[in-house]
């Protein structure tokens, strides 16, 4: 008996390790093709229009198959579909290396988006069913460093390819790291379709429609989409606030160096577990006031100085809200819907970023004389999830109570 439950010990352990390196494969993938694409698009003769469009149809196709893939997972397990995905993305980005005009390059680029978008919800899922009950905020932990891990090694590593060889030199290097995981994942992960939980003790909506959703997933959405606002009003904005004060384009990849260091350092620290001791909510609160709090920073002070400690703050508040979010998914959801909980998670994460992306970009056009109104206008989006992440706690209270203390 002993000798049994070791060997599944062990089965979970490396399934989810193998899931963690998925995690790191997708967004290594993501963080590679942000720097690369644009110009890669131009170099083929695309349109500044069209090569906006070749790089948004990546995250658009992302977008819908988020919600789609949490449908498959739930239907049929999670390994296969992972599976798929890997190979699709491996595909799609080794095709970028022989594509030869901007509309291949837009076909391929969207494929690759549908392509990725199980891996995310899926690696996540894996990881909840495996993980224990009690240590769901220092699993996601561990998780979400991994993704910071990768926004450090991925910019620079893109650049420095593209420059010492070419943009298909990225695009080698990140098939083959896709081609390694997917023949690793093959090796290690096995699916486990058992729920987590007592099936007395979670949480039972019949459906993932609005209004059968439980308040506890509404306060892990609504903590998402604000600091994925946050994130891309960042992305959008800051490096035209870096240039603005006639600082050389380089120090905006070191503030968003500086935030993926202190995101990862707070998610691989013990600072993830008062969501496993205590609840989810309170560190969810907690994490969205220092977010709001660093694009405050951001938008009252625009020097470097400024930039370097509003994204080291930002940093340190999204280390702390997105493995409470995490969290709250895997413990809420149950086992047989965790799929579809993950995939609009994402896709609410991915809306978040488009609509901090586009709203920045419109208060620029207007705010000429004030250059950090879109800071400023994201910290008010995100110290107004507060409200709604209390509300949906002390609604939780009248619904069955989820494990792990959500």
């Amino acid at each position: 008996m002993a000798s049994g439950t070791l060997h599944s010990t062990g089965i979970a352990r490396y399934t989810i390790w193998a899931a963690r390196l998925v995690v790191l494969a997708v967004f290594l993938d993501l963080f590679v093709q942000i720097p690369t694409i644009a110009p890669f698009a131009k170099g083929l003769g695309a349109s500044p229009a069209l090569g906006g469009f070749i790089v948004a149809s990546y995250f658009l196709t992302n977008l819908i198959g988020n919600l789609g893939a949490g449908y498959i997972l739930d239907k049929w397990g999670r390994r296969l579909p992972i599976v798929f995905g890997l190979a699709i993305t491996i595909v799609s980005v080794f095709s970028y290396t022989i594509v030869q005009t901007p509309e291949q390059l837009f076909a391929v680029r969207a494929i690759h988006g549908a392509g990725a978008a199980v891996l995310a919800p899926g690696a996540f899922t894996m990881i909840g069913d495996r993980a224990p009950v009690d240590g769901l905020g220092r699993a996601m932990g561990l998780t979400g460093a991994l993704i910071a891990g990768a926004a450090l090694v991925g910019f620079p590593a893109a650049g420095i390819l593209r420059h010492w060889w070419s943009a298909d030199a990225v695009f080698y290097f990140d098939s083959a790291f896709l081609l390694m995981t997917l023949v690793t994942f093959l090796i290690i992960a096995r699916d486990h379709h058992a729920p987590t939980e007592p099936e007395a003790s979670r949480p039972r909506p019949a459906r993932m429609g609005p209004a059968s959703i439980h308040p506890a997933l509404w306060s892990a959405y609504a903590a998402v989409l604000a600091i994925a606002v946050g994130i891309g009003v960042l992305v959008a904005y800051l490096p035209l606030v870096v240039e603005s004060e006639g600082v050389i384009a380089t120090r905006t990849g070191n503030g968003f160096g500086i935030y993926a260091f202190v995101a990862m350092l707070v998610m691989a620290s013990p600072l993830t577990r008062p969501s496993d001791r205590i609840n989810r909510f309170g560190p969810m609160i907690v994490g969205l006031v220092v977010v709001a709090v660093a694009l405050a920073i951001l938008g009252i002070y625009s020097k470097y100085v400024g930039v370097v400690i509003g994204m080291a703050v930002f940093g340190f508040g999204y280390g702390i809200v997105f493995p409470a979010a995490a969290a709250v998914v895997i413990g809420t959801a149950g086992a047989d819907r965790r799929g579809m909980a993950f995939g609009v998670f994402y896709a609410v994460y991915s809306l978040g970023v488009v609509v901090g992306n586009s709203v920045s970009g419109l208060l620029a056009e207007r705010s000429d004389d004030y250059v950090g109104l879109p800071f400023l206008v994201a910290a008010v989006v995100v110290i107004a999830a507060v409200p709604i992440v209390e509300v949906m706690r002390r609604t939780a209270v009248g619904h069955p109570p989820s494990p792990g203390r959500v």
